[in-house]
């Protein structure tokens, strides 16, 4: 199985389409998650990723209502909400076919045992939703595939992680977690990015960041900086559309703006080697300071760091020796003539 996210220069991308390819009719449904998918192609994500659920397997009968969904002025019960959200199975097969002309990768978050049966013959990866961490069924089932695993862990504590992990490592060890704030939309405050790398720490595997904020760049760009292999975020045609994830999500022209500054971030990050770069060599010669002569100095002659030569920068003038061995230096004779500008690199 290939390896997605230890790859040191790429960041693995999904443009979360979630409930957004619903619009009406199958056809229309067909239609609109067509469009999704080119439109997350054309980005230059690497997956994109939709969502598997049938509504008596989630939440208990007569639910209610979500105080979230209220101010986006859906009044229904999340029962009701779920059963008109729920991808019919048929279109698994289809939209991962048509993934695979765009040349993207199909993802499917389920959220039950056979949902996951439904889609396991049509991904190369799973992904456990954040209130699916607890779902002791759906994981185990999960790791058996011995497929690659991606945790969000929004609304969990370490705690919770750890229990979720061991049933994975029971199976296998590939597996990722997605620092996650469960709030649509989630302020910048709430992001808490610096579990990445606390993370990264604690269980030594891939992190990365599941965005549910409303800014194209900050949390993603700033998580790639804290070490984050994943990027993870809702999309949508337009923000307008009926249903509870649209108003948050990014339209197209803010997923190209956060794909590209990822790959932009990506170059910046460079990697942990402090060396001297070929783009800084020019002015490293020119303006990084060395020892140098300030008069002109003959053969023989001793020399005396402020009467004869000094710590200056050499602009184009011959560089000399650096000044940390200003103490060797001076004091000692120097083997030959040196022309005033010039560095001291020979002496006694």
């Amino acid at each position: 199985m290939k390896n997605f996210f230890n790859d040191l220069e790429h960041t693995f991308i999904i443009a979360e389409a979630g409930s957004n390819w619903k619009s009406g009719s199958y056809d229309e449904d067909i239609e609109q998650a067509h469009e999704l998918i080119k439109i997350a192609a054309c980005s230059g994500a690497d997956a994109i990723k939709f969502q598997t659920y049938r509504p008596d397997t989630v939440y208990v009968e007569n639910a209610g209502k979500s105080d979230y969904l209220s101010k986006y002025n859906i009044q229904e019960n999340i029962n009701d909400i779920f059963k008109y959200l729920s991808m019919p199975y048929e279109m698994i097969p289809e939209l991962s076919k048509f993934c695979k002309q765009e040349n993207i990768l199909f993802m499917s978050t389920p959220f039950s045992v056979n949902d996951a049966k439904q889609i396991d013959p049509f991904v190369q990866i799973h992904k456990v939703a954040s209130f699916e961490l607890n779902h002791v069924r759906l994981i185990e089932f999960l790791a058996q595939t011995k497929k690659p695993i991606i945790l969000s862990t929004g609304a969990s504590t370490y705690d919770e992680i750890d229990f979720a992990l061991k049933i994975i490592n029971n199976f296998h060890n590939d597996v990722s977690l997605l620092q996650c704030t469960s709030k649509y939309p989630s302020p910048l405050e709430a992001l808490n990015l610096d579990t990445i790398p606390k993370m990264k720490s604690k269980y030594g595997i891939s992190i990365g960041f599941s965005d549910h904020s409303m800014d194209p760049v900050v949390g993603p760009t700033l998580a790639i900086g804290l070490g984050a292999k994943i990027i993870e975020k809702h999309f949508t045609l337009d923000k307008n559309l009926q249903g509870p994830d649209h108003k948050f999500a990014l339209n197209p022209t803010e997923l190209n703006q956060m794909v590209n500054s990822i790959r932009h971030a990506e170059k910046a990050k460079g990697n942990n080697e402090k060396k001297v770069f070929k783009e800084e060599e020019e002015l490293q010669k020119f303006a990084k300071r060395s020892l140098q002569a300030t008069k002109k100095i003959m053969k023989g002659e001793i020399l005396k760091e402020g009467y004869n030569f000094d710590v200056l920068r050499p602009g184009n003038k011959l560089r000399g020796m650096e000044p940390r061995f200003l103490l060797s230096v001076n004091g000692k004779k120097s083997t030959k003539n040196i022309e005033i500008g010039d560095g001291i690199l020979d002496f006694e």
